[in-house]
């Protein structure tokens, strides 16, 4: 059992003393990563198990449940390095998910760089998958799937880090060109229909699609220098509301948002999670005031400031009571009592910014992105963790004490 440190974060202990702790037993896979940048598990081989898919710097693989024997998705030779992102979905309707893949990646290069292709595994069930190439933009670093026109068919959202031809410290000359692409009828041989969602923000370093108005497609909200802003999309146009301050004071780079995810309350409202500012080193959630319309700022609420360049944020049940837990990686050592690795908050008064911290093997991975899923079909949300300095994988199985 792996030793978990708790914090009470202005808390009173009394009304803690019935809560069951949370419990994870850590496990190390075989799999030796050169930079995990992004992982996610879902069911690969259609066995009604969840697997675990990665990018790794010069190959996307996936490990099979429960063996977590390795296949690989594309090579070294298909994509330049470094890989960066993807986002599963089945794109040429054949019953079996395929990978869109984001590619040379180079940070500080705004003016060219940066490929997107799908890879299908299709007529390649053997060895590495078949890869079609797509236009991108340079420092393309995430993509998702998302239903963001309400037509029932999800369309990929682009979103590069820096706008072209931009410098720092601010990055101000254009903002990043955010957009969907739409998957057409023969997506081998068909250009992908291109919608401009915006090009106002700057340094986007994430985003989450969900459906926050409930009018059944999905909205964003993205993480950036402007702080946590809503795009909801109303007739053929985008509306655009900034719903979370970021960090504002600090000199630029150190600005806004870096990671945003939305979770649950107990209540049925809605807290977003972010890493502040920029690559920061600070967990923060916005709550909505019950008398504030979803149109307007939050509230915001730093949990913890005890961290160094924060890079992965989830939110899921890992207890079974009725709020989502907030699930953290933390990148890099700020000290010797203070390592990186996995932390999780559990809310108590999420309006009043009262979480419980648990610090999870600290040290044992560098984590550049984590996922959430139940792995072993027990009711619990386990965590899996890649790391970038440890290039390692490991699973967190969730062993606590689930209520009758």
């Amino acid at each position: 059992m792996i030793r978990i440190a708790i914090l009470l974060l202005a808390v009173n202990c009394a009304a803690l003393a019935a809560a069951d702790e949370l419990r994870f037993v850590e496990q190390e896979l075989p799999t030796k990563l050169g930079v995990g940048y992004a992982v996610r598990v879902l069911d690969m081989n259609g066995d009604e198990k969840l697997d675990i898919a990665i990018v790794d710097s010069k190959r996307v693989l996936w490990l099979e449940n429960p063996t977590w024997k390795e296949h690989l998705i594309t090579g070294d030779q298909q994509t330049k390095s470094d890989n960066v992102c993807f986002a599963p979905h089945d794109i040429d309707g054949d019953g079996l998910v395929d990978f869109a893949i984001g590619a040379d990646w180079q940070f500080g290069n705004t003016r060219s760089g940066g490929t997107l292709q799908w890879a299908t595994r299709s007529g390649a069930e053997q060895g590495a998958w078949k890869v079609f190439p797509l236009p991108a933009d340079p420092t393309l670093h995430r993509i998702n799937f998302a239903d963001v026109m309400g037509d029932e068919r999800p369309e990929l959202i682009l979103a590069p880090l820096k706008g072209r031809n931009t410098d720092g410290p601010k990055y101000a000359a254009n903002g990043i060109r955010l957009v969907a692409l739409s998957i057409p009828q023969d997506p081998t041989n068909e250009p992908w229909p291109e919608t401009l969602i915006t090009d106002q923000l700057h340094v986007a370093h994430n985003f989450c699609a969900t459906d926050i108005n409930g009018d059944g497609r999905d909205d964003l909200l993205v993480a950036s220098f402007e702080g946590v802003t809503l795009l909801e999309r109303e007739g053929d146009a985008w509306k655009s509301t900034k719903i979370g301050a970021g960090e504002q004071e600090r000199p630029y780079p150190e600005r806004g948002a870096s990671e945003v995810k939305r979770g649950k309350l107990a209540d049925g409202g809605d807290y977003i999670a972010t890493i502040e500012p920029w690559h920061g080193d600070r967990v923060v959630v916005y709550t909505k005031p019950k008398d504030v319309p979803l149109r307007s700022l939050w509230k915001r609420h730093v949990l913890d400031a005890e961290l160094k360049w924060g890079h992965a944020v989830w939110c899921a049940n890992m207890d079974d009571d009725a709020d989502e837990e907030l699930v953290i990686g933390v990148r890099d050592d700020a000290g010797d009592n203070t390592r990186r690795g996995l932390r999780i908050y559990d809310p108590i008064s999420a309006e009043h910014g009262e979480w419980r911290r648990y610090v999870v093997d600290p040290g044992g991975v560098a984590i550049e992105d984590l996922t959430v899923g139940d792995l072993d079909g027990d009711g619990r949300n386990d965590v899996v963790a890649v790391g970038r300095q440890t290039q390692n994988v490991r699973i967190y199985w969730n062993k606590t004490q689930l209520d009758q």
